[in-house]
């Protein structure tokens, strides 16, 4: 495991200060060095400050004065990877929060796959979200549906066709070979897309079932068929829609990928416009969603 330095990258928007922290304690020994890139408009830079005081110069911190969404903030931290020599980049939100050890045991099983001649584009922890308890499953998609693999942690590892970003260990030199994150999906389906794109050309996702991360998805849940599921603001629900849209023509994703957007986003609009507190504007801006994406306007927007 010689010669292994990772930067941990960390993308702030509007962050509560003790739940960073909480990241920060849990991340500061494992890396060699923390990039923080924040995305909220007019941050309290100041205060920030105060907050990275306890972690010996182990921070940087690039305020980007506005948001620019969560794959150009990436793009920051990976840029400064690759200009830097390090060998790993580690994706992080703001409100994850890493067990002991995860980055070693990471690395660990990066290396046993790469061992056997798993072509590997990144791994990750299992997670559990903090809001309903449950572990999140690895993800193979089928013809017209997604088959959910249960995390069995009698396995060293289990192949998920695309893994949440945060936690996610990647090589510098696979960023270099398959590209950074699609600055113009702004937010969502980002960590998909390129799980998708290294797919498409062999190389795999792999959750590691003995590392069990803390992560929080989404504003709320509520139960759905017998199922949780997550819920967002109006504002997230039209880059979720309008970035389905988009990817359904886009090359990067296998056909099977992209054939199942073109079932799940009506059913996107339908769930979503239910349970919106304002369910007239839900629908007119999904639907708007879905006219941006087909034809390729992916500006940021500001949405109320």
């Amino acid at each position: 495991m010689a010669n292994k330095s990772v930067l941990a990258i960390i993308v702030l928007f509007n962050p509560d200060f003790s739940t960073l922290s909480r990241l920060l304690i849990s991340v500061v020994n494992q890396v060699e060095k923390i990039i923080i890139v924040d995305n909220t408009p007019n941050a309290n830079t100041e205060e920030l400050k105060k907050v990275f005081l306890q972690f010996n110069n182990k921070i940087i911190y690039k305020p980007l004065g506005d948001n620019y969404g969560i794959a150009a903030a990436q793009n920051v931290g990976i840029k400064f990877s690759q200009g830097n020599s390090f060998s790993h980049v580690l994706l992080l939100d703001q409100d994850s929060e890493l067990p002991l050890s995860m980055v070693r045991d990471l690395l660990d099983a990066e290396h046993k796959l790469l061992n056997n001649n798993i072509q590997v584009a990144a791994v990750g922890p299992a997670f559990i979200d903090e809001k309903t308890g449950e572990k999140a499953p690895a993800i193979n998609v089928k013809l017209l549906h997604t088959k959910k693999i249960p995390i069995d942690e009698n396995k060293e590892y289990i192949k998920s066709d695309y893994i949440i970003a945060s936690g996610s260990l990647i090589r510098t030199n696979i960023l270099s070979k398959f590209g950074m994150m699609d600055e113009k999906l702004f937010i969502d389906w980002v960590d998909i897309e390129w799980g998708e794109r290294c797919n498409k050309l062999g190389y795999y996702t792999f959750i590691i079932p003995s590392v069990l991360m803390k992560h929080s998805i989404g504003d709320d849940f509520v139960k759905f068929t017998g199922k949780n599921i997550n819920l967002h603001t109006d504002f997230r629900n039209y880059f979720i829609v309008r970035n389905a849209t988009y990817l359904l023509f886009n090359n990067s994703l296998r056909f099977r990928s992209r054939l199942l957007f073109l079932f799940k986003i009506p059913c996107y609009i339908i769930f979503y416009s239910t349970v919106s507190k304002r369910k007239i504007y839900s629908v007119g801006l999904l639907c708007k969603a879905v006219i941006d994406g087909f034809f390729r306007n992916m500006y940021k927007g500001h949405f109320k």
